[in-house]
């Protein structure tokens, strides 16, 4: 069954990689099947390949682009670095695999953006914050899995909008996402004060009280 499943991901890379100058100059829709079916007579594969339709494309890309990154991350010692420091070496890690095929990224993050792909969008991008804090070494179950990955979201969101805006090389990147992580880094820290200050009013407003009735 494994060795099936390569073979399937096989070619649907190769597919993949027949159509990405078709995408980057036709855009993300079904219409590219038929451009590359016609020249290279396998439209009924493709369409057993990605059922439907670009979106099956869309997502086997998108799906690559998480794989390439895990395997790529895999290859540096991140154990010895913060978990700012981790996050910004797989960021980048990422931010070097699409920078490869700038084109063909904002061909999909602008279809992404798209109203009646949202709901895949949002899938999707939680799929690849959760690689990220998975590659980190994040093991949390609680509330704070979810407040991590909605600030991961945030700045890979900010970040890919910079990058794909401009013509901003990986220092500007990584200069970006050190403002980003530095901002970010201050909120447990934020949080941690309003903690001790809801801790300490209860007693606070208690000696108030009694403070108030002894001058009475």
């Amino acid at each position: 069954m494994k060795k099936n499943n390569n073979n399937l991901n096989a070619r649907r890379l190769k597919t993949l990689n027949l159509l990405k100058q078709i995408i980057i100059k036709n855009g993300w829709n079904d219409e590219i099947f038929n451009l590359v079916g016609k020249k290279n007579k396998f439209i009924n594969e493709i369409k057993i390949l990605f059922p439907d339709g670009y979106k099956s494309l869309m997502e086997f890309y998108l799906r690559h682009l998480d794989n390439e990154m895990i395997k790529n991350t895999k290859k540096i010692e991140l154990l010895r670095m913060k978990t700012n420091e981790r996050i910004k070496e797989i960021l980048l890690i990422r931010f070097r695999i699409m920078e490869k095929e700038k084109k063909l990224i904002k061909k999909t993050f602008y279809t992404l953006m798209m109203p009646q792909n949202i709901y895949f969008a949002k899938k999707k991008l939680f799929e690849t914050i959760d690689n990220i804090w998975f590659l980190a070494g994040d093991t949390s179950t609680d509330f704070n899995y979810y407040t991590k990955r909605a600030l991961l979201t945030g700045i890979y969101i900010s970040t890919i909008n910079y990058w794909v805006n401009g013509n901003q090389n990986l220092s500007s990147i990584s200069n970006f996402l050190d403002k980003k992580l530095n901002q970010v880094s201050k909120i447990p820290k934020i949080k941690k004060k309003l903690n001790i200050i809801y801790e300490l009013s209860p007693k606070f407003f208690l000696l108030f009280k009694n403070l108030v009735k002894s001058k009475q």
